[in-house]
């Protein structure tokens, strides 16, 4: 194989980024990918504030770009192809970065009417596998809390799907707005409105049948678990809570909710939640040209964290382009 000079970004510090250069090849079973985009997501910035794990890091688990070469033993792809994944089993794949290091059973083509700046394949697949796990039974009454860009993405693979009401919640009213605009039923913002009582009416006084959480912070988690019909309604904690905190579990017991954490692991087969999560994006499930709103180039990565830690008005998803 070819060795390449790749160009990648560092975390050498709390909050701080390096660019550096090394030359790297692949083996005989591996796919060497240019990188094209390589999406910033809420668990890279648990990297980036010292929530987890150790300096110096090699950041990036969204890539998605063209093959370039391929080992000897590989006969599933081709240099030119597209393609999108996990790239490997571990949890991150210095996505950010000129070239990435790939498996071909970790990886998958994109459809050719796909732009390549929409197939984020790994934030998708986790999409399939949260909307895989309680999927609404006909007439349904849905919430989902948190209307970010995983939260807009679940609202928009449950429109249509059969449930009575879909209410959209946040303390975004520019996310309110995109959430209506996608299907939803009802958006409520909680610091707005009697967000428990205007449920309720929503709701007939029956509360609610699933909920979909994804906001990630504690006291939307336990709100929306305050809307819960009693007798096995699901809860869905799809939020990346990685912060120790103090919950009253009684919000999910006292009604008897089901718990699900359709968390990576969740997936007995991540491949085929893959596979779902493109299909969907051919076919215009996901809105992913409303949702991808602000690119920046590799030598800007300090920028984008800066950027998607603050949250800055009409931010919803920042990708690097190498």
């Amino acid at each position: 194989m070819t060795r390449v000079l790749n160009r990648y970004a560092e975390l050498v510090e709390l909050g701080r980024f390096v660019l550096r250069e090394e030359t790297i090849d692949i083996t005989d079973d591996q796919v060497l990918v240019r990188v094209k985009l390589c999406g910033v997501c809420k668990y890279d910035l648990a990297y980036y504030k010292g929530i987890l794990g150790t300096f110096p890091g090699k950041l990036g688990h969204e890539p998605t770009g063209v093959v370039e070469q391929v080992g000897r033993n590989v006969t599933q792809f081709k240099p030119g192809d597209r393609v999108t994944g996990l790239y490997t089993q571990q949890p991150f794949q210095k996505g950010f970065a000129t070239y990435a290091v790939g498996y071909p059973p970790y990886l998958i083509r994109v459809p050719d009417d796909v732009p390549l700046e929409h197939a984020l394949g790994e934030p998708l697949k986790c999409i399939s596998t949260i909307l895989r796990s309680a999927p609404p039974e006909f007439g349904d009454y849905v919430l989902v809390m948190g209307c970010g860009f995983m939260g807009l993405l679940v609202l928009s693979g449950l429109v249509g799907r059969g449930p009575e009401l879909i209410i959209a919640a946040d303390i975004d009213d520019e996310r309110l707005a995109m959430a209506k605009e996608l299907g939803a039923t009802a958006a409520l913002n909680p610091q707005k409105v009697d967000f428990l009582g205007e449920v309720a009416k929503l709701t007939n006084g029956r509360g609610t049948d699933v909920v979909f959480e994804l906001t990630g912070n504690p006291n939307g988690l336990q709100l929306a678990a305050q809307t819960l019909r009693l007798h096995r309604a699901r809860y869905v904690l799809g939020g990346w809570h990685g912060v120790p905190h103090t919950y009253n579990l009684r919000n999910w017991t006292h009604p008897g909710a089901v718990i699900l954490c359709p968390h990576p692991q969740f997936s007995l087969d991540p491949m085929d939640d893959l596979r779902r999560a493109m299909e969907g994006l051919a076919r215009g499930v996901f809105p992913m040209d409303k949702l991808v709103t602000h690119r920046f180039r590799l030598d800007d990565i300090q920028a984008a964290f800066e950027m998607a830690e603050r949250g800055d008005e009409g931010y919803i998803k920042g990708i690097i382009l190498p």
